[in-house]
């Protein structure tokens, strides 16, 4: 992605070779150049990001699964940025799936690298009436030789308000948000800002000074894939540790399946169920109460049903289904109970204190003198 007339285009070739891509670059531009699109534009109809990620996912599918693709031009709003998330983790699910099968290798840990080019307005505008003017004379070399091909040539390289008005759209003259970089960073309008903001915290990574020489801009550029390859495990730590679920998504469908063990503990072992409700009621709610104000309780108690793994699992589900946040801990300690004088030794009893820490909304009670303010 980038700035018009950063050098996308220019560096794509480059890149390609550094990443060892051989699938041909996706052009999000060039796929909708389709008569389709063209229908759809003519008719002053939006294009949408649905119809966008399908044309993507399409392109994606025609190359070689095993060499990666490079993507021009995406994502470029906030709903395309959330779908190369979703097209990440779906990767990632479906490695952590096929793991321990013979299956796995066709389930490859996805690698994302972005980059993004920036030039300042002036130097925008003179590449592109540069290019354009070099497209013109080849095209008017061709047509006087009959040799060659006629290169194609864009309307915006040789008009230079159309050129203008093409980086404000980019730049965006209403916002003043920036993302940080070590060079001088651009304003984006709204779309693109918000785009970016959301990407770089999921894929973090830099924006590129591309106002260099191409072979001083490629050096940035490969100096930022190796920050971005930096921040990411190799691949086997990762493989060894990614079947542990990352935090985010345990408690995706908690409620659910908070609703589903207590229908299971119902159906399987009523009478404990029941138990439990009397346990909550008559020793955890009146220490509750207690500290209605602050909004935590510590219960403790050595009650040996508590040493029952299932009647905690209810107990803890019972109060987070009514709105309470719960952790349980189990401590142990050793109490002496005998001591012979003769030898010395001291018999020690196990105990076992087990302990609810109970979080609930705490309630704010104003001074006396306040309420007359």
């Amino acid at each position: 992605m980038g700035a018009p007339g950063s050098g996308k285009g220019t560096h794509t070739p480059s890149i390609l070779r550094a990443r060892g891509i051989t699938n041909p670059p996706i052009s999000v531009s060039q796929l909708l150049q389709t008569p389709e699109c063209k229908e759809l534009i003519n008719q002053g109809q939006m294009i949408s990001d649905r119809y966008v990620i399908e044309l993507i996912l399409h392109a994606m599918l025609q190359g070689d699964p095993d060499v990666g693709v490079l993507l021009d031009g995406f994502p470029r709003t906030e709903i395309q940025v959330e779908a190369l998330r979703l097209l990440h983790d779906k990767m990632l699910e479906l490695r952590r799936e096929f793991w321990d099968t013979p299956r796995r290798d066709q389930f490859p840990r996805p690698v994302f690298r972005i980059c993004v080019l920036y030039v300042d307005e002036e130097i925008s505008v003179h590449r592109q009436l540069s290019r354009g003017r070099k497209i013109r004379e080849h095209n008017i070399e061709v047509k006087k030789t009959g040799q060659g091909v006629r290169w194609e040539e864009r309307v915006t390289d040789n008009n230079e308000t159309l050129i203008r008005e093409r980086y404000q759209i980019f730049k965006g003259k209403s916002s003043h948000a920036v993302i940080s970089h070590e060079c001088n960073p651009p304003f984006f309008s709204l779309a693109h800002y918000g785009s970016l903001l959301k990407l770089s915290k999921l894929f973090p990574f830099h924006l590129i000074n591309a106002t260099g020489t191409i072979k001083e801009v490629m050096q940035i550029i490969l100096k930022e894939f190796e920050y971005q390859s930096s921040l990411e495990l190799d691949s086997e730590t990762f493989d060894s540790i990614s079947h542990i679920p990352v935090a985010s998504q345990i408690g995706i469908h908690a409620r659910q399946d908070l609703i589903n063990r207590l229908e299971h503990y119902q159906q399987i072992d009523p009478k404990l169920l029941h138990d439990v409700i009397t346990f909550i009621d008559g020793r955890v709610m009146p220490l509750i109460n207690r500290h209605s104000i602050s909004g935590h309780a510590n219960f403790r108690s050595e009650d040996p049903r508590l040493s029952n793994p299932l009647f905690v699992d209810m107990t803890m589900d019972v109060l987070s289904e009514r709105g309470y946040h719960v952790n349980f801990d189990q401590r142990v300690h050793d109490v002496p109970v005998r001591f012979d004088v003769k030898t010395g030794k001291i018999d020690l009893e196990r105990h076992y204190t087990y302990v609810l820490n109970i979080d609930f909304p705490k309630h704010y009670i104003r001074a006396l003198e306040q309420k007359f303010d």
